[in-house]
C-alpha cells in the first residue's frame, strides 16, 4: 500500500515496484484489488502490468 502518493506514476509507488518484483520471483501467485482505480489510474501502465503479470501466471482480479 503506497500511502499518499498519486497512482498515476509507477516509478513513485515503492510498495507496488515491491509487489510486481515479488510476483516476477514467484513470491506471488494471486494479486486482489478493491478496484482497478486502486491498482493503477493509468491505462496503459494498467494494461502492460496486467498483460505481463499473466504472461508469467500471476493473477490479478479486481
Amino acid at each position: 500500500m503506497d500511502e499518499g502518493i498519486s497512482g498515476t506514476s509507477f516509478k513513485k509507488r515503492v510498495a507496488f515496484q515491491e509487489m510486481i518484483e515479488k510476483a516476477k520471483s514467484g513470491e506471488v501467485e494471486y494479486i486482489i484489488t478493491k478496484s482497478i482505480s486502486r491498482f493503477a489510474r493509468n491505462t496503459v501502465d494498467t494494461l502492460t502490468t496486467i498483460r505481463m503479470l499473466k504472461s508469467i501466471g500471476v493473477g490479478v482480479w479486481f
